[in-house]
């Protein structure tokens, strides 16, 4: 009796895993003119009935309703009143937005990973036999505020104080 209950249990969880779409899989293209979604023109912005279009279309489907302007949706047709500010004042779809600005982020890291992971002093060797002179032209960080004179470090804590 045990078992049957386990299995039954199981079923609705193996059930929803498949029916949730994977990361990849999630749409962050605009279905009116089939580009992607990026941050700058053609941000993913959402309308009341909860459908998302590119921002640079939205702008393109305004139309006038007994003197009030209106945007149509293209798949439900229900209308979103049209925000002062026009199609940039409607909200962002945030998941498409963050999957968006995860995308561009990760395509401005990856760069970075190679050109490290290709230089000659770096690769498979350990930090301890490495010369000094591997590490010559790598940047330290450089501070991000400006410390007058007066100011000290604390040997305790590492904080600055003045």
């Amino acid at each position: 009796m045990m078992d049957d209950e386990v299995a039954v249990s199981e079923a609705p969880a193996e059930a929803d895993e498949e029916a949730l779409p994977s990361r990849d899989s999630r749409k962050l293209d605009c279905i009116i003119c089939y580009s992607a979604y990026n941050l700058a023109e053609r941000l993913p912005r959402k309308l009341y009935c909860g459908h998302t279009f590119c921002q640079a279309c939205l702008r393109r489907l305004d139309t006038a309703i007994n003197e009030q302007l209106w945007i149509p949706c293209p798949q439900c047709r229900q209308n979103t009143p049209l925000p002062r500010g026009g199609a940039i004042g409607l909200d962002l779809d945030l998941v498409a937005f963050l999957g968006v600005k995860a995308e561009a982020e990760n395509q401005r890291s990856s760069p970075q990973k190679t050109q490290l992971e290709t230089k000659s002093s770096f690769v498979k060797q350990p930090i301890t036999d490495q010369p000094p002179s591997a590490w010559a032209n790598v940047a330290l960080a450089e501070p991000r505020f400006h410390r007058s004179p007066c100011c000290m470090r604390c040997v305790l804590c590492c904080w600055w104080w003045c």
